[in-house]
C-alpha cells in the first residue's frame, strides 16, 4: 500500500518534471515566436498592404511603392479588386536591367501588358496611379458629383495606369464589377493562373478619390 507521504513525494515529482518541461520547452518556443513578431513589425512597420478585402471608395487609386531588389519576371500583384471570376488584377513585372512592366488582367476577358522601362532604379521608390472601371461609380450616379458626363464615361470605359506620373498603359475596355467590390493592395487571395499571390516590395502609402 502506498502511504499518503509516498503519494505526495510522487505528485511533487511529476509537478516538478511539469515545469521543468515547461521552461526548458515551451518557454524558447514562446519567446522565439514573440521576438520573430517583433522583429517582423519592425522590418515592415512601413508596409501597409491589405491582405483583407477592404471596399473600395470611388476615384483613381494611388500608390506608393518601395520595389524590391529583385528582378524575377513574376506579375506581382498591386490592386486586385473584386471576387474570383470577375476581377480587375493590377500588377508589375521586375525584369533584369533595372527594366519592369506594368499590367492589368480583366478576369476571363483580356490581360494587357506595357512596354518595358527604365526604373530609377531596382529598388526605387515610385508612384503608382491607376483607373479601370471598377474604381467608378456607374454613369450618372450622385456620386459622380460636378463630374461632367463624358469624363464618366471614359472613366467606366478606360483602364489607365501611370508610373510617376508616365502614361504605361492605356486603353479600352468594357467590364463591369458590382460597385464598391473588395480590394486588396500587395495581395491575391483570389488565385487565378497568372498574377502571383504576394507584391515583394512594401506599399508605403495609399489614396484613392477622384
Amino acid at each position: 500500500m502506498i502511504s499518503a507521504a509516498g503519494s505526495a513525494s510522487g505528485l511533487g515529482r511529476v509537478l516538478k518534471g511539469v515545469r521543468a518541461a515547461a521552461l526548458n520547452v515551451a518557454l524558447p518556443i514562446l519567446l522565439g515566436w514573440i521576438l520573430t513578431r517583433t522583429w517582423h513589425r519592425f522590418i515592415y512597420q512601413a508596409d501597409v498592404r491589405s491582405t483583407a478585402a477592404e471596399h473600395n471608395s470611388f476615384g483613381q487609386v494611388r500608390l506608393k511603392l518601395e520595389l524590391p531588389d529583385t528582378h524575377t519576371g513574376l506579375a506581382e500583384p498591386l490592386i486586385v479588386c473584386g471576387s474570383v471570376g470577375n476581377a480587375s488584377l493590377v500588377f508589375i513585372k521586375l525584369l533584369e536591367g533595372g527594366q519592369a512592366k506594368v499590367g492589368i488582367e480583366f478576369w476571363g476577358r483580356e490581360l494587357e501588358e506595357s512596354d518595358a522601362f527604365d526604373l530609377p532604379a531596382s529598388s526605387a521608390d515610385v508612384t503608382l496611379t491607376c483607373d479601370v472601371p471598377a474604381f467608378y461609380p456607374p454613369v450618372g450616379s450622385s456620386a459622380w458629383r460636378t463630374i461632367p458626363a463624358d469624363l464618366q464615361k471614359i472613366r467606366q470605359t478606360e483602364y489607365l495606369v501611370t508610373v510617376d506620373g508616365v502614361v504605361r498603359l492605356k486603353g479600352a475596355i468594357d467590364y463591369t464589377e458590382p460597385p464598391h467590390a473588395p480590394m486588396y493592395l500587395g495581395a491575391n487571395p483570389l488565385g487565378g493562373s497568372f498574377v502571383s499571390s504576394r507584391f515583394t516590395g512594401r506599399i508605403l502609402s495609399h489614396s484613392q478619390g477622384f
